[in-house]
């Protein structure tokens, strides 16, 4: 027993002591004027993702999770455009997930009504839906489902998102699909025509169904959108004829599994475009990655935000699961910023870190006088957490940013205050 005890208090010094030391290398987080009210539109677990679009031609914006809108801008009437399904957040192989991963709003016509492209499960094909608005029924009303149109078959890579790469002035999809990055662009002359446009090599092993991490930015500033993933980039040639693959530059992002939707902005000020990207969706880390050249060769240094251990962040912030990820002009001051979190039960509660709070958090860019960057972490919520889509936009014309996030503890809008 004398022993018992003599362990026990040795492993309660230690434990101490090392919270201690971890609280001494804390910073105190500087004051910020940015607050959010929470509000909960949806407690059921119905999709992974969220998004925003004026879906009723109202002029004010509206949140979107799977087959349910909420009216903006008091979000208070929701309606339905399909039946709803509520999901378990656990279950056998991929029955504890929903089989909507994705909402995009955008007119994908020349009517007035905003249409929405729907990525499901990666593997099956994407689908549109024609101006939902119009046609809505009261959430609390049967409905039968308004017709799916045919969008880009096999959607792949669990970070997709839709924009503007190639300079049309028409949003693609990016993703994976059939072993290729790929561009999937509705038919300008057939609205029920989807077009695929291949930008890398078929390699099934190196971009498989489920893969993490996808983005797009101007990575070598020659006015044109190139497409990062998480082993490099992908420089898209002027003047492209929609057949040749891009080149490919070799860059480890996230070595790993990767994490997230991958953003380039220039994070640092000094005139060229960093990226910013989860290091693992079902693990831990977040880093940004300062873009430098040597011998007029571009490449990367990474700066690490947060890893699995509280120590290595300033601020004394560490959390798994970082499976999606906006970048944002969160305060105003004209640099955008990170807004992640973790996501509750993404691998149905067999990541590491599972039963932590599922937080969402904004990193403010900060650029000190040196010319050194640090990402200040605010908390904003402990219960809500990511899915797969975030969005952020300015849901009650106020000046500011919101944020609207869906997954398996329900639907949320963060309005700020």
């Amino acid at each position: 027993m004398h022993n018992l005890r003599n362990i026990k208090f040795f492993v309660c010094y230690f434990v101490c002591m090392s919270s201690i030391q971890i609280q001494a290398q804390t910073k105190k987080l500087p004051f910020t004027k940015v607050s959010f009210k929470k509000v909960q539109l949806l407690d059921k677990y119905i999709t992974e993702g969220a998004s925003i679009g004026d879906i009723n031609a109202d002029g004010h914006l509206d949140v979107v999770a799977g087959s349910v809108w909420w009216k903006g801008p008091e979000f208070k009437k929701k309606f339905t455009y399909a039946p709803v399904k509520h999901y378990p957040i656990t279950g056998p192989g991929l029955e504890g997930y929903a089989t909507n991963f994705f909402t995009f709003p955008y007119k994908l016509n020349d009517d007035k009504w905003t249409d929405i492209l729907r990525i499901g499960i990666p593997g099956t094909d994407s689908k549109w839906v024609k101006n939902p608005g119009k046609k809505s029924k009261s959430f609390n009303k049967e409905i039968e489902a308004l017709v799916f149109h045919d969008a880009q078959k096999h959607v792949c890579n669990e970070s997709p998102n839709l924009i503007d790469i190639i300079g049309n002035e028409i949003k693609e999809l990016l993703a994976f699909s059939n072993g290729r990055i790929t561009l999937g662009i509705i038919n300008e002359d057939d609205e029920n025509e989807w077009e695929t446009l291949a930008i890398s090599p078929h390699d099934s092993k190196r971009f498989p169904v489920f893969m993490h991490g996808l983005g797009a930015g101007d990575i070598n500033a020659d006015g044109f959108t190139d497409i990062i993933e998480k082993s490099g980039w992908w420089e898209q040639p002027k003047n492209w004829n929609r057949k040749t693959i891009w080149k490919y530059h070799k860059y480890d992002f996230s070595p790993k599994q990767g994490g997230a939707q991958m953003y380039a902005f220039d994070i640092d000020g000094d005139g060229d475009n960093d990226v910013v990207t989860a290091m693992n969706a079902h693990g831990y880390g977040l880093s940004w990655h300062e873009q430098i050249k040597i011998n007029n060769s571009i490449t990367f240094k990474e700066h690490k935000i947060m890893t699995n251990s509280k120590k290595d962040n300033k601020y004394g912030v560490s959390f798994s699961q970082l499976h999606a990820l906006e970048c944002s002009d969160i305060d105003g001051d004209g640099i955008m910023d990170i807004v992640t979190g973790k996501c509750y039960y993404a691998h149905n509660g067999n990541d590491p870190g599972f039963e932590d709070p599922a937080v969402l958090y904004w990193f403010k860019t900060k650029i000190n006088t040196n010319g050194t960057v640090e990402f200040v972490p605010y908390l904003i919520d402990d219960n809500s957490g990511v899915g797969r889509q975030i969005n952020t936009g300015d849901l009650n014309n106020d000046g500011k940013i919101d944020i609207v996030v869906g997954n398996k503890k329900g639907v949320f809008a963060f309005i700020q205050n």
